[in-house]
């Protein structure tokens, strides 16, 4: 039952924290120079790889390649594509995702298209709707003889890659999404400055919701300060949504809040991730739902103790890495043999023998971000990723440490289900930054609505 009174009094605490927070100029975006570098870039690595073209597809949950070359960022429903030519980028836009493009497109001297995208494929297409083969024609001058997918193929739609390949053959068409992949992993400076920003955002966000949670609580009204913290600040959209679970809803590790009341003692698991037009920062932390940090209990504080740990040391090894320009699968290597060293420490303290300790990390400690938070489909510094870092990037950073094994009821930890510390980096040559300002350990922003 909703009551006013605490509202009032969370909202009153959710304004301080604005208060103190940054100020930025909201009204900022991506100037023309940025996409006519970024389109100059992928054009020469298409020409270079043999292709007359390159085409991309967005739709509102892998929203980032149409975005990056043509300046729309707002996706909702319809998806969208385009082609990448020597004479720029063209939209090959659905009825209706052309006219949300209208807003942001003309930053990008992009060229406006629309068909029917929903009906491509379609052999009752709409007379009289330009289809894609025209605007891919127009786009190169001619009819191409090989077209690259920029799109990665466990997204690009199999309605659009059938128009492709009636149209070309299958056999002249070729997925090099990962060299597009390798240009988007270098970031320029104007990107950094959103994704900075972003992170600032990220810590008034985490500390507004962390500063009005009380036991009674739904996680999803834990959330909505966390969605009212962000756009009072200028943020447009969520590279996630709001991350709230307590309890064994932690077992989700990355799940959304839903009508889950919090209770007393639940480990609670918060995440966030603003974008600044379009560009994802993120933060992540657990805490235990108590009134003042000395109630967290000793079995729990072991576990929190170590993930900081786990954390400090990633961040170690991820600094290594950019001042010895090591290959990147160097990290997880080093986090898994971080895991295996702390095994019988571990098994000391908590009585527990392990079988795998590291295999209790739950997945890869880093991954890359952009437009999306981490579907970026390049770039985690994973065992299989033996390639060196970008010069300037954003990296997350993601430690966790899950109490189960293969499935929800396998426990291994009976007092924790998952904990998390996830934070953004920045690497600017040599130089690793975090770019998150708040501490490691938030427990102490806990209890101020109780």
């Amino acid at each position: 039952m909703f009551s006013s009174a605490l509202w009032k009094k969370q909202a009153d605490i959710v304004a301080k924290v604005l208060e103190k927070a940054p100020k930025f100029d909201k009204d900022y975006r991506l100037p023309l120079e940025e996409f006519a570098e970024r389109q100059q870039k992928v054009w020469q690595a298409v020409k270079a790889a043999g292709f007359d073209c390159g085409i991309v597809y967005s739709d509102e949950h892998y929203c980032g390649d149409v975005p990056y070359l043509g300046g729309n960022n707002n996706i909702i429903v319809e998806p969208i594509a385009g082609v990448i030519t020597e004479s720029g980028f063209h939209f090959i836009a659905g009825l209706e995702s052309g006219t949300v493009a209208e807003q942001f497109y003309r930053r990008s001297g992009a060229k406006m298209n629309r068909v029917d995208i929903l009906k491509i494929d379609d052999p009752h297409y709409p007379e009289g709707l330009v289809r894609p083969e025209q605007i891919i024609e127009a786009a190169c001058g001619r009819k191409p003889k090989k077209i690259g997918l920029l799109t990665t193929r466990y997204v690009f739609p199999v309605s659009l890659y059938n128009v492709l390949r009636n149209y070309v053959g299958e056999e002249n068409i070729e997925d090099i999404s990962e060299k597009y992949h390798e240009i988007k992993y270098e970031k320029s400076e104007r990107e950094m400055r959103l994704i900075e920003e972003g992170s600032k955002m990220c810590d008034a966000m985490m500390e507004g919701m962390l500063r009005i949670l009380r036991p009674g609580m739904y996680e999803t009204q834990v959330a909505q300060w966390g969605y009212a913290i962000a756009h009072e600040l200028g943020a447009e959209e969520m590279g996630f949504k709001v991350m709230v679970t307590a309890g064994d809803s932690n077992k989700t590790m990355v799940g959304r809040a839903s009508n889950n009341i919090i209770k007393e003692g639940d480990i609670v698991h918060i995440g966030v991730s603003p974008k600044r037009d379009g560009l994802c920062a993120a933060e992540r932390a657990s805490v235990v739902c108590v009134k003042d940090p000395s109630l967290v209990p000793v079995n729990q504080k072991v576990w929190f103790d170590f993930l900081e740990g786990a954390f400090h040391e990633g961040v170690a090894q991820f600094r290594k890495i950019a001042e010895q320009d090591l290959p990147g699968n160097t990290h997880e290597q080093a986090m898994i043999d971080y895991y295996k060293s702390k095994a019988e420490e571990m098994s000391q303290k908590t009585g527990i023998v392990f079988k795998d300790f590291a295999e209790l990390k739950g997945y890869v400690t880093t991954h890359n971000s952009g437009y999306t938070e981490c579907q970026e489909f390049y770039g985690a510094l994973s065992l299989d990723f033996n390639k060196p870092l970008a010069n300037r990037m954003v990296m997350m950073m993601d430690t966790g440490i899950k109490g189960y094994g293969s499935s929800w009821n396998d426990t291994v930890i009976k007092d924790i289900d998952y904990l998390v510390i996830e934070k953004t980096l920045g690497k600017y040559g040599k130089e690793v930054r975090i770019l998150n300002d708040l501490p490691v350990n938030l427990q102490h922003l806990v209890g101020e609505a109780f």
